[in-house]
């Protein structure tokens, strides 16, 4: 009797172990092991980005095949235009198919910062930090880690959460240095090994099927006043504004100076008529869900149907991006 309790015991132990939750560990590894394994997945989703209280929308699709082909299109729901950003053998390039244009950075996208629609780049925020906050929940394991949006400082850090069985993500929210949230991502589905035709990944391919699939969208500029940057940097105020005529509407160029200087040049987008794909200096940055161009000291990126270019001789990376991540649709003050 009393070995047949023993093995009772036993057998009840392993069975209340197995069945226990996974320690942090335990979700950290089975995470890297399906980063390791994926062969392909598939996934989609809504973002959102918070700026100054405007918010934009955004449906997302991400297709990521091995070895590291990555394609994420970026769709806004109030203009129904898309902007994609494409990684393939011959590089990483950012499309826009409703202005016909084609951009090729010279860039290690996306490892060089969070991206928060990427499962590789969520685990990778996981493993790099220490300090990361683990918690279960009766359906959910969450992570609470630093963020490392790439030149924008003001997004310190992001709470990760993976479905319990599956261990894909459903939802990641992106909070600044005030708690503030900034940009929250929830996928509606998330499927490992998916199949995709031959061609998916071409950059010649994606942008024909985009402009033929697409529809009708607008990239007008609809704005009663200039765009203007809510944040500027201690000490520098405009000094100066000049308004060019061109053949589309007019150019705006805004001069800054003081503590640090820098210039803001706006006019409406236009569509281009080549089919050439122009190469670009830096790395994709995300401006209020926009993908633009950020150089050492540069940021170029449409906001609302309006071209922005953001130069400055003495701001550094991250300041230029904030300033840059501020821009709207406000009354000059």
């Amino acid at each position: 009797m009393k070995k047949l309790c023993l093995m009772f015991a036993v057998v009840l132990t392993v069975l209340l172990t197995a069945c226990g939750e996974m320690s942090q560990q335990d979700v950290v590894d089975k995470l890297t092991s399906n980063v390791e394994d994926a062969k392909s997945y598939y996934a989609t989703g809504v973002m959102e980005v918070d700026n100054n209280g405007q918010v934009y929308q955004y449906n997302v699709e991400v297709a990521y095949q091995k070895d590291n082909k990555y394609k994420v299109t970026l769709k806004n729901e109030t203009t129904n235009n898309e902007q994609i950003i494409l990684k393939n053998d011959e590089g990483v390039f950012v499309l826009t198919p409703a202005l016909n244009k084609q951009f090729k950075f010279q860039s290690d996208w996306p490892l060089s910062s969070s991206q928060v629609y990427l499962y590789q780049s969520l685990i990778t925020d996981i493993l790099n930090d220490a300090e990361a906050v683990f918690e279960a929940t009766e359906d959910a394991y969450t992570f609470e880690t630093k963020a490392n949006y790439h030149g924008n400082r003001d997004l310190v850090s992001q709470k990760i959460t993976f479905d319990k069985k599956e261990l894909t993500p459903t939802e990641v929210y992106v909070v600044d240095s005030k708690g503030e949230p900034r940009i929250s991502m929830k996928f509606s589905s998330f499927d490992f090994d998916k199949k995709f035709k031959d061609g998916y990944f071409d950059c010649q391919q994606t942008m024909e099927y985009s402009q033929e699939t697409m529809g009708e969208g607008s990239l007008a500029a609809n704005i009663d006043s200039e765009l203007y940057p809510a944040y500027l940097p201690e000490g520098t105020t405009l000094v100066n504004k000049q308004a060019i005529d061109i053949q589309d509407g007019e150019r705006v160029i805004m001069t800054f100076s003081g503590d640090e200087e820098f210039t803001m040049i706006q006019e409406p987008v236009a569509y281009n008529e080549s089919t050439g794909v122009e190469p670009v200096s830096g790395q994709p940055v995300m401006i209020n869900g926009t993908i633009g161009a950020l150089s050492d000291n540069s940021v170029t990126w449409v906001e609302g149907g309006v071209e922005c270019f953001l130069v400055s001789d003495t701001l550094e990376m991250e300041e230029l991006v904030s300033v840059a991540a501020s821009v709207s649709n406000l009354a000059e003050k």
